[in-house]
């Protein structure tokens, strides 16, 4: 008799599955047949689903993506605009388990895959809790903001530059640099009192 798993259960263990094989053997050299495998279930369990194996990346990434904001928002909870910045920011430019996968996209020229899914989780998971952040600041008046929508595509902009320093693991006197370049960008575009914003705590 064969079991059947709840699908919240069954949908993980793909999920799973795909994260393991996209990290050790890449994203284009797994197959749809690989993941299935490694679960044990058939091909038309997994595009139950997922209707791609892109879309099973996704939802790698959201699931990830989801998790830090779950955890920023524990952390963070009683406290103000500017140290609830510090904490997202500082949530992100932490290793992940995402990190292999985006390696792995990275050597094999994947880059507007790597684009599109990032973006996917800039503007659907991280997005919201930015402008709740801003929309904080501005009731402090700790932060002058008008146009939030903006100025929250600029924030990924300035950020792009740190994330792209950890991610390479450039010397630490770049990355202390780059730091400080993108705290003054960043009190600048959010309307943040000068020197108000730490990033890198000594």
């Amino acid at each position: 008799m064969r079991i059947r798993k709840d699908p919240e259960v069954r949908q993980t263990e793909l999920i799973d599955a795909a994260l393991e094989l996209f990290s050790s053997a890449g994203y284009e050299k797994t197959m749809v047949a690989d993941i299935v495998k490694k679960v044990g279930v058939a091909k038309g369990t997994f595009f139950y689903y997922f209707p791609t194996k892109e879309a099973v990346l996704e939802a790698i990434c959201t699931r990830w993506a989801t998790e830090l904001v779950t955890s920023f928002r524990l952390k963070s909870r009683q406290h103000t605009a500017i140290n609830k910045l510090q904490i997202f920011i500082l949530q992100l430019l932490l290793p992940s388990q995402v990190d292999a996968i985006i390696d792995r996209l990275w050597d094999e020229k994947q880059f507007n895959l790597v684009y599109k899914t990032w973006q996917q989780q800039v503007e659907n998971v991280f997005n919201p809790h930015l402008t709740d952040i801003i929309q904080q600041g501005n009731q402090e008046g700790t932060m002058h903001v008008k146009y939030i929508k903006e100025t929250v595509a600029f924030f990924w902009s300035t950020l792009d530059c740190l994330l792209e320093v950890a991610y390479l693991e450039e010397p630490s006197e770049i990355f202390l640099n780059k730091t400080k370049i993108a705290e003054s960008v960043l009190e600048r575009i959010l309307g943040i009192e000068d020197g108000k914003l730490k990033l890198f705590m000594p």
